[in-house]
């Protein structure tokens, strides 16, 4: 009997499958020069290093018995609204779905990096300063936020692409990455002193 866990990793991964069979199909037939140049190929390389890389770091989690399965929906959930953004040119027409995504994947990366601080950090870390580890996170995921506008810059500079937007678009992409990993780290804290809470009035 396969487990509803399996299912959602398989699920997930076929997805993964269309989704980069459409990008990248979409640069070798002349019929689909739409999604194309919307969706540059240096772009398409990019995120499916990134998916690799979201690969890679369930394995490693996995082999340390830590299951991310159900992170893999919500990947797939925020490369489909980079690829919606990019589509309707967010960039420049609709804002605020370039940065919800921002804002989701840094509440993801967050959580994936929260759950790494905790295996890896003396237990006592996060029994006795848990606002140690939460700015370990913060910090973390503010660093990959910044390598992750150097990329864009990168990509528009070498391959002529356009995924930095005019304007303020770089510092709002900043600000929505602290809101997403912020608001995780907030309601994470929050539980925890209402457990404690709770836990000693019993």
């Amino acid at each position: 009997m396969i487990s509803s866990a399996s299912l959602l990793l398989l699920g997930s991964r076929a997805a993964f499958f269309v989704y980069f069979v459409l990008l990248f199909g979409s640069h070798a037939t002349p019929q689909a020069n739409f999604l194309a140049e919307r969706i540059p190929l240096a772009w398409c390389i990019y995120l499916f290093a990134m998916y690799l890389a979201s690969e890679r770091i369930y394995a490693i989690f996995k082999n340390r018995s830590i299951d991310l399965t159900y992170a893999f929906p919500l990947v797939l959930s925020v490369f489909i609204l980079n690829g919606v953004s990019l589509l309707v040119r967010g960039q420049e027409h609709v804002p605020i779905i370039n940065r919800a995504e921002h804002f989701a994947s840094f509440v993801l990366l967050a959580y994936v990096m929260w759950i790494f601080f905790l295996k890896y950090l003396p237990h006592d870390v996060w029994d006795e300063h848990p606002y140690y580890t939460a700015l370990l996170v913060l910090s973390a995921t503010s660093l990959i936020g910044v390598g992750n506008e150097v990329v864009e810059l990168t990509l528009d500079s070498v391959f002529g692409t356009q995924t930095v937007g005019m304007g303020y678009d770089t510092s709002l992409d900043l600000l929505m990455n602290t809101l997403g990993s912020g608001l995780f780290l907030a309601v994470t804290l929050i539980l925890r002193e209402g457990n404690i809470s709770f836990s000693d009035h019993q």
